[in-house]
């Protein structure tokens, strides 16, 4: 028993005399180069690129043409199309008709007929013919709805509460009311975020 117990009391004190790496340890240098990298990498502020390695400079250049492919291609503002390949060129067009074309569809301002072909300004005219106007009882409150101006300098209708999705709206928001963005970037920032997209 004795000797059960001198060799546990060995054992436990180097044990503890042993120091204790639970994470690898990082110098001040080494920790403010690696915010600096994924400032880089993300697109934050603060990013220094002269303080890259040759390493990690086409991994940052790749991150931030992913950046601008995908602001592109969802029609975020921060997009630079001249930095796009002749890949990707077609595919962020194409992306960029059809939100036009859901735009006319749906009555929204960011149509532009023009850009439309025959056979799709058609069908738009085929949908507003069939579609029927509801008309608000006549106790609902009868003033022109709040709104603001979006990234592309056009008037858009601010976000509101109501029982049903109201005509235009484009995504419902965590609050329970309902916005009319036209893009998805900030959409219910003041309002909890989105709950659910509608278009």
């Amino acid at each position: 028993m004795k000797i059960r117990t001198i060799a546990l009391r060995i054992l436990v004190f180097s044990f503890l005399s042993v120091p204790c790496f639970s994470a690898q340890q990082v110098s001040p240098q080494d920790a403010a180069h690696q915010r600096n990298y994924n400032n880089c990498l993300y697109g934050y502020a603060g990013c220094d690129p002269t303080q890259l390695t040759d390493a990690e400079r086409p991994t940052v250049q790749h991150a931030a043409h992913q950046r601008n492919y995908n602001n592109c291609l969802y029609g975020y503002a921060g997009c630079d199309p001249t930095e796009l390949t002749s890949t990707e060129q077609p595919l962020v067009q194409q992306a960029a008709h059809h939100r036009n074309l859901n735009n006319c569809l749906h009555g929204y301002a960011g149509c532009d007929q023009s850009q439309l072909s025959d056979s799709e300004k058609e069908t738009i005219s085929v949908v507003r013919r069939s579609t029927v106007p509801v008309q608000p009882p006549q106790s609902q409150n009868t003033t022109p709805p709040r709104t603001y101006t979006n990234s592309d300098g056009q008037k858009v209708q601010s976000p509101i509460k109501s029982n049903t999705v109201p005509p235009g709206a484009t995504a419902r928001c965590r609050d329970g009311s309902y916005s009319f963005s036209q893009h998805h970037q900030g959409t219910c920032s003041h309002h909890g975020g989105v709950s659910r997209w509608l278009d």
